[in-house]
């Protein structure tokens, strides 16, 4: 980048805008640049705020960028009050998915992503390039990996113990042992395939135009495993519906809140022959694959799924972690990641500090009493307390079929039942725009106790939109008829659903009369 050059992020309706300027460039010339990115309708209202505050961008078309504090790095805000605004929306030929449409088997190591770490990080693209040109594919499948190294299981990091030791006076003690930072060679997961498209566009459409990427937004994946045959011993994970819990979301970040419901969409979710794969959500591009918060997150996600299933007594974990952030055109791009072993068996010994925060370092907790001694830590040869967050991811290809065969078969309706724990308000986006101008942190809160019954119109023209055979074949409308009426009736119309059987309609008329 020249050293005068000035870039400045304008987030807007239809995402982010990346513009470059000269140190010299004036506001006229921002003016002139936006008018090219964006379609702006006669008699728009345009305004321009700098993010995070009430203050609007006004001057000459003459004056500097910096005399009206504009600067390389600075966010801004773009505010238009027309109200038959066209967002950015994702189409049968924009899907929110890699943008080769599904995986270069010739190449399955192909995908990555674009993003890096800065200075010497191991997870900038260029290294890994490198990297994949001389070793060959980054990971193998962990069967795989087994079958290469005599199925020897004992040096794995689940079957060694990093715990601090208690110093005890008179006897011997014996040092912990220490833990070599490093890559790992192998994944239990090698693809996550999104056949369910519709779905996966359903939630991008709503964090990018009901949200407007003000706030971010979580879900966790339902699916299943199959084998992969691109891969020897490979697993792909294919993901067929999405369920949105409760949660609390902010600018930059969006945590799970207390879900009582979850038990029960699990319940459905098996009935119907799927299961949980994982956790999506959404987040503002990041020059790190996934900030330290975002890891541990999936590290603990991963830990309280491992599995004692494994044909050699290993414990395994294979759920996912799927992140969606705006490339340079505000289109979401997937990214699909899991935590290695060793971060689990550091989580397990309590080594890594509960307070993470920076974006791509990973600390490691302090040392609680003069009694206790530390494993030591050796990152590229040097004992260290904290470390690039990339030595503990693993990265998973992704793709969506060019021909998606959903379970659900909802590809192409028009009329969908509602996503749970949403707001749908037509006075939700001032809402967003007034929360982001009188406080940066704002939150959008959704519980348990907002559960909202729909009204009779609504249901109504759903069910009058579909056929008898593909009208139940939702899986937000099995998750609203749990809450509406119980979970064993959900069940019962799953059970309709896999056996190809109808559905008594006095469900149809519970619902319309609760």
């Amino acid at each position: 980048m020249a050293f005068d050059q000035v870039v400045v992020r304008v987030r807007s309706k239809i995402g982010i805008s990346r513009l470059c300027f000269t140190k010299n460039s004036t506001f006229g010339d921002l003016k002139k640049e936006l008018s090219n990115r964006i379609k702006f309708s006669d008699g728009d209202s345009v305004k321009l705020y700098l993010e995070g505050t009430s203050v609007e961008v006004k001057g000459s078309d003459h004056e500097l960028l910096r005399d009206l504090d504009i600067t390389h790095g600075t966010s801004l805000y773009l505010d238009q009050s027309s109200s038959d605004l066209s967002y950015t929306q994702i189409s049968s030929a924009s899907k929110p998915v890699d943008s080769q449409g599904d995986v270069e088997m010739d190449d399955p190591e192909s995908q990555v992503p674009d993003q890096h770490n800065p200075g010497d990080s191991s997870s900038s693209k260029d290294e890994v390039g490198e990297k994949k040109e001389s070793e060959g594919p980054l990971f193998k499948s962990f069967d795989a990996y087994l079958h290469e190294n005599s199925f020897s299981i004992g040096d794995l990091p689940l079957k060694n113990s990093f715990l601090p030791v208690q110093i005890k006076r008179g006897v011997m003690n014996k040092l912990p042992m220490g833990v070599t930072i490093r890559h790992q060679k192998y994944r239990h997961v090698d693809h996550l395939e999104m056949m369910n498209v519709d779905e996966v566009r359903n939630f991008a459409n709503y964090w990018l135009a009901d949200l407007e990427m003000s706030f971010q937004r979580i879900g966790w994946m339902y699916g299943y495993y199959t084998e992969d045959p691109h891969y020897p011993y490979g697993i792909r994970a294919v993901c067929e519906a999405i369920y949105e819990p409760p949660q609390m979301s902010q600018v930059n970040y969006v945590s799970l809140m207390e879900d009582n419901l979850l038990t029960k969409v699990d319940k459905i979710a098996n009935r119907l022959g799927l299961e949980r794969i994982g956790l999506i959500f959404t987040r503002l591009p990041n020059e790190c694959f996934l900030t330290a918060k975002e890891l541990m997150r999936t590290i603990e996600m991963q830990y309280n799924s491992l599995k004692h299933i494994h044909y050699t007594g290993y414990p395994v974990s294979t759920m996912v972690t799927c992140t969606m952030s705006p490339d340079d055109n505000g289109q979401p791009v997937l990214d699909a990641f899991m935590a290695s072993d060793m971060a689990l068996a550091l989580f397990r010994d309590e080594l890594l500090d509960n307070n993470q925060d920076h974006d791509n370092i990973i600390k490691i907790r302090e040392v609680q009493h003069s009694q206790e001694i530390m494993p030591p830590i050796i990152e590229s040869g040097k004992e260290v307390t904290s470390f690039d967050t990339s030595w503990l991811m693993v990265r998973i290809n992704e793709s969506a079929p060019i021909k998606p065969n959903s379970f659900f078969g909802n590809n192409g309706r028009n009329h969908k039942f509602p996503v749970e724990n949403r707001t749908y308000s037509s006075t939700a986006k001032s809402t967003i725009h007034e929360s982001l101008v009188n406080d940066c942190s704002a939150r959008v809160t959704n519980s348990n106790e907002s559960f909202r019954k729909w009204d009779k119109k609504i249901l109504t023209d759903y069910f009058n939109t579909h056929s008898p055979e593909t009208l139940w074949n939702d899986f937000h409308l099995l998750i609203y008829v749990c809450q509406v009426l119980d979970v064993d009736t959900a069940l019962a119309i799953c059970d309709s659903i896999v056996k190809k059987e109808q559905v008594d309609d006095l469900v149809k008329d519970l619902l319309l009369q609760t």
